[in-house]
């Protein structure tokens, strides 16, 4: 079968026991777009590259400790969100809080309903837009990692989950409240 014709697990197998460049560079190059902009879009342009380029040495140095049967992406997610925090806090010390498991209680402003765009709708419209970037930088770390792995990476919250290491209603919380967040300073 051919390489381009393999999925990841086969691939990662496959490198395990040959360990061929290029197949490697067939996991890179399916991931590296969407890895680096996820990065880009938690730091910016600036140093994204670097750390797209730190991620993808550790999954080399770490592939080996893969386990198979787990998912790949969510997995190389979970190294592409720990670099980019990594980075964060050498770069500007980080707050602790903004990475902490707020509690799963909804504020009572939170259950009234509006006549405004659903939050996911207004999310949607603004998703390419400068403005929404600026948003995004307003916002916690953990509220920002969970819309970009769900909007721009295509994440299901389970997956989230995952990489965050939280079960699945704080995540769906969480993603809850951020989008509240922006659509309070929209």
């Amino acid at each position: 079968m051919p390489l381009t014709n393999k999925n990841d697990e086969q691939l990662i197998s496959e490198y395990l026991t040959s360990e061929k460049e290029e197949v490697f560079r067939l996991l890179l190059l399916k991931y590296t777009n969407q890895v680096y902009s996820f990065v880009r879009s938690m730091i910016g342009n600036t140093d994204a590259e670097d750390i797209t380029q730190e991620v993808f040495i550790k999954v080399w140095r770490n592939l080996k400790k893969y386990k198979m049967g787990q998912n790949f992406k969510t997995w190389l997610f979970s190294i592409a969100k720990n670099s980019t925090i990594d980075f964060l806090r050498k770069k500007k010390a980080l707050n602790f809080s903004d990475l902490e498991n707020p509690g799963d209680d909804y504020s009572f402003s939170e259950t009234i309903e509006s006549e405004d765009l659903l939050p996911d709708e207004a999310f949607q419209k603004l998703q390419n837009s400068e403005f929404l970037k600026k948003l995004l930088e307003q916002i916690s770390t953990e509220y920002k990692t969970i819309l970009l792995l769900h909007y721009q990476e295509e994440m299901t919250f389970d997956e989230i989950g995952k990489i965050l290491k939280k079960p699945l209603n704080t995540v769906k919380s969480s993603h809850r409240r951020a989008i509240l967040e922006l659509r309070k300073k929209i």
